[in-house]
């Protein structure tokens, strides 16, 4: 049950720390309007981060419930 439970904690910290992320990611690049393709790379990269927090949110409450 410990390691569950340890398991869910990291799985919810990354999902913290890939949307946090993200979303800075998000705010610098759409700050940036001289360059194009910053921002373009910006909202891909923040897409890709947000999915993946998506994807450890859902391996937490997994690990919750087969817990």
């Amino acid at each position: 049950m410990n390691e569950a439970m340890n398991l869910a904690l990291v799985f919810g910290t990354l999902t913290l720390t890939c949307w946090m992320v993200g979303g800075a990611i998000a705010v610098i690049g759409n700050a940036e309007h001289c360059h194009p393709h910053r921002q373009q790379i910006s909202e891909f990269v923040s897409l890709g981060l947000n999915i993946l927090g998506l994807v450890c949110a859902i391996l937490m409450g997994a690990v919750l419930v087969a817990q």
